[in-house]
C-alpha cells in the first residue's frame, strides 16, 4: 500500500492554512491532544500517521518531541510504517527512536520505516529543529527512509548528531539506510552509520564539523559469510549531494585493510571545506566530483585498504583568488603510510592550486594507472619533494600516460618525484613544460620513461645497453619467406612524386620458412614508394638488384674501407663499362693482352691496363 502514499495524497490530506488535515488538525491553526484515538487510516484505508494526530504544533516554538514519538511508535504495528511531517517546524528536545522491531512483528513488512516531509535538497518545509546536545533521531530499524526533511540546529554543540542508524538486536551489520532530498545544518556530525547499507543522494549538509561518518559494529556479528568480514563491509552510495563548510564530507572509520569496500561516491559538490573523503576504502570508486576552496591535509585520503580503487573525473583542489580563500590542501589524493596501493587508477581528473602534491603515496605502490589528468599549480609551498606525483617508495607497474603537466613550482623538481625505485614501468604520451619528467632514486632498466617532449621523443633508460621500443610477433605459423614481422615505418600524404605511401623505414622480413630473418632498409623514389634499398641479413648487405646501388657518391665519399678482401666483378673485353662514365675506377677483366686476367683503370677517356705480376707463391 506504500505505493498509494505520494506528495498529491499528502498535499490533499495537510495543505493550506484553515484546511482541514490528516487527524483532522488544521495546519494554520492551534493543536490540542486529540479526546479520541486518532484514525491510523485515510478513508480509502492508506496508513498516513503525522505528528498532529499526536498534539505536535509545528511552529518552531512549542516542544513536539512526544509527539513525533508518538507518531513513530503508532505506525510500529501497521504493515506500512511510515510517518509524514506536513509543512512545519518541530522542535525536539531529546532523542528520538525508530526501534528496531523486526523480531517483535513477524512477517513480510519486516521494518520497512519511512519518515517523509515536503522538503527538497535546500527546500525546508519540513523541519525538525534539535535543541539538545546529542543524538536527534536514533534510528535503529533496517530497511528505512528518510525523504525531505530539514534536520537543524540553533547551534553546533560538542555532541549534537542529526540522525544515528545502528541495529541493537540480530544482523547488527543490516541496516540498509536511505536518505534523500534532507538538508542538514549545524551539527558536529550530521549522520552517523553503523553497518552495511548506505544510501544517500540529492541531500545538502552544511556547516557540520563531519558529513557523515560510517563504522562497522563492534563485537561479534550473527549470520553467514555474507555478514561477516571482509566481504560484509559493502554496500555505499553516496551521490549528487552539496556538502558546504564541513571539516569532512565522508568518513570511513575502524576498519582495517580489506575491508570497507563497494562504495560508490560519486556526483558530489564540496565548497569550502577540508576534506571530501577520509578513511578506509577498497574495491570502490570515487568519480564526477568537485571540491573547491578546500584545504587541510588531503581531499581525499587513504587512510587503510587502498586496493582495487578507482578514482576519475574529479576536480579537486583549493581556491584560486583571494580574500576568501583558504590556505590550500597539501594533496588532493592521498594514500597514507601503511596502505598497500596496488590496483589504482586515477583518470581524467583535474588538479589544482594544491600547496603540495596532486597525488601522494607515502609509500611504496603497485600497478598504479594515472592517466589523462591534469596538473596545474601545484606545490605552491616551492618545498623541495613535492610534485605532481610523489611516491614516497619504490613505483612499481607505474603507468603514467597522457597527461599535461604544468611546471613544479619549485624549478629544481620534476613534476613526478620518486624517493625508490621506479621499476617496470610506462611514462610516455605526457605533455610537460620542463626538460624532464621523471626524478627517482633509480629507474629500472625495465622501465620506459619519455624525456622531453617537442620534435623527438627521447627515451631515458637507466641501462647502459638493452633498450628498444619493441615489437612482438605473435604467429608461430604460416611464415614464408618476404613476409614482414614488424617493422618502424615512416608515411607521408605527399600527393606528388610516388603519392602517398611508405616513404622510409626499416622492417623486419622472414628470409626463409624457418625462422632466419633479414632486415630490409627502406626508401621511396620520384615514382616507387617504398623501395627496398638494401637488405641486411646473415649473408651481409645486399642490394635487391645487380648494380643498382651506390656505397658513398662523387660528392660524399667513403673515406676510407677496411675489409678482409675487395672481390671486383669479372668484366671481359667485350663487356668493358663506358670509360668516361667511370673516372678513376678500378675493375677486373679476365680476358686481358694474351688473354689473361688484369686490373684496369678508367683515366676518362679509356680503360688503362694494370698487368699483374708474379704468383705470390
Amino acid at each position: 500500500m506504500t505505493d498509494r502514499i505520494n506528495r498529491r495524497m499528502m498535499i490533499r490530506s495537510a495543505a493550506g492554512a484553515g484546511v482541514v488535515g490528516v487527524g483532522g488538525l488544521a495546519l494554520g491553526g492551534t493543536a490540542h491532544a486529540e479526546t479520541a484515538p486518532p484514525s491510523l487510516v485515510e478513508a480509502d484505508g492508506t496508513p498516513v500517521l503525522t505528528p498532529q494526530q499526536f498534539g505536535a504544533v509545528g511552529d518552531g516554538v512549542a516542544d513536539d518531541t512526544a509527539a513525533i514519538q508518538a507518531a513513530i511508535d503508532a505506525a510500529r504495528s501497521q504493515l506500512n510504517k511510515i510517518v509524514v511531517l506536513p509543512p512545519g517546524q518541530y522542535k525536539v528536545t531529546s532523542t528520538i527512536v525508530v526501534g528496531d522491531h523486526e523480531y517483535e512483528t513477524p512477517g513480510e513488512h519486516l521494518n520497512r520505516f519511512v519518515l517523509r516531509g515536503y522538503g527538497m535538497f535546500g527546500e525546508e518545509s519540513s523541519k525538525i529543529t534539535f535543541h539538545h546536545d546529542g543524538v536527534g533521531i536514533r534510528w535503529e530499524s533496517s530497511l528505512g527512509g528518510v525523504h525531505g526533511i530539514a534536520f537543524d540546529a540553533p547551534v553546533k554543540t560538542a555532541n549534537n548528531v542529526a540522525l544515528h542508524v545502528a541495529r541493537n538486536s540480530a544482523n547488527t551489520d543490516d541496516t540498509d539506510v536511505t536518505i534523500v532530498e534532507c538538508s542538514f545544518l549545524r551539527f558536529q556530525r550530521a549522520i552517523e552509520s553503523v553497518g552495511r547499507g548506505f544510501l544517500f543522494t540529492k541531500n545538502k549538509i552544511a556547516v557540520c564539523t563531519t558529513g557523515i561518518t560510517i563504522s562497522w559494529p563492534a563485537g561479534e556479528i550473527p549470520g553467514g559469510e555474507v555478514h561477516k568480514l571482509p566481504y560484509g563491509l559493502r554496500k555505499w552510495l553516496i551521490t549528487d549531494n552539496h556538502f558546504h563548510s564541513n571539516f569532512d564530507a565522508i568518513i570511513f572509520n575502524g576498519a582495517p585493510d580489506g575491508e570497507f569496500r563497494g562504495a560508490v561516491i560519486s556526483n558530489n559538490l564540496l565548497d569550502i571545506g577540508r576534506r571530501l573523503f577520509k578513511g578506509s576504502l577498497t574495491n570502490s570508486t570515487i568519480s564526477g566530483n568537485v571540491v573547491e576552496n578546500g584545504n587541510g591535509n588531503a581531499i581525499i585520503e587513504i587512510a587503510s585498504g587502498g586496493h582495487n580503487l578507482t578514482i576519475t573525473g574529479n576536480v579537486i583542489g583549493g581556491f584560486d583568488t583571494t580574500p576568501g580563500a583558504h590556505e590550500p590542501p597539501i594533496y588532493a589524493i592521498s594514500f597514507l603510510a601503511g596502505v598497500s596501493a596496488t590496483n589504482v587508477t586515477i583518470s581524467a581528473n583535474t588538479f589544482n592550486w594544491l600547496r603540495g602534491s596532486p597525488i601522494g603515496f607515502a609509500g611504496s605502490a603497485d600497478k598504479v594507472s594515472i592517466t589523462d589528468n591534469s596538473f596545474d599549480h601545484y606545490n605552491l609551498a616551492n618545498t623541495t619533494v613535492h610534485g605532481a606525483v610523489r611516491v614516497q617508495g619504490d613505483a612499481t607497474r607505474f603507468a603514467i600516460v597522457g597527461n599535461a603537466f604544468s611546471a613544479n613550482r619549485n624549478p629544481a623538481g620534476l613534476p613526478i618525484r620518486v624517493d625508490g625505485t621506479m621499476s617496470a614501468s610506462n611514462v610516455v604520451g605526457n605533455v610537460f613544460e620542463q626538460g624532464a619528467l621523471v626524478q627517482a632514486g633509480a629507474i629500472g632498466a625495465d622501465s620506459f620513461v619519455e624525456s622531453a617532449p617537442g620534435r623527438f621523443t627521447r627515451l631515458e633508460v637507466a641501462a647502459a645497453k638493452d633498450a628498444a621500443a619493441r615489437v612482438h610477433s605473435t604467429a608461430t605459423t604460416g611464415i614464408a619467406a618476404g613476409d614482414s614481422y614488424g617493422g618502424y615505418l615512416v608515411e607521408s600524404a605527399l600527393a606528388t612524386g610516388a603519392g602517398a605511401g611508405v616513404k622510409g623505414g626499416v622492417e623486419v622480413v622472414a628470409a626463409n620458412a624457418s625462422g632466419s630473418a633479414a632486415t630490409n632498409l627502406l626508401c621511396s623514389t620520384n615514382s616507387t614508394n617504398e623501395v627496398v634499398a638494401f637488405q641486411a641479413s646473415v649473408a651481409g648487405l645486399i642490394p635487391p638488384a645487380d648494380n643498382a646501388r651506390d656505397i658513398g657518391s662523387p660528392d660524399a665519399s667513403i673515406r676510407t674501407v677496411y675489409a678482409h678482401a675487395t672481390r671486383l666483378h669479372p668484366y671481359t673485353v667485350d663487356t668493358l663499362p663506358p670509360a668516361a662514365d667511370l673516372a678513376g675506377a678500378l675493375i677486373q677483366v679476365v680476358d686481358g693482352q694474351g688473354g689473361t686476367p688484369c686490373l684496369a683503370m678508367s683515366d676518362g677517356t679509356s680503360w688503362r691496363r694494370m698487368p699483374l705480376g708474379n704468383a705470390v707463391r
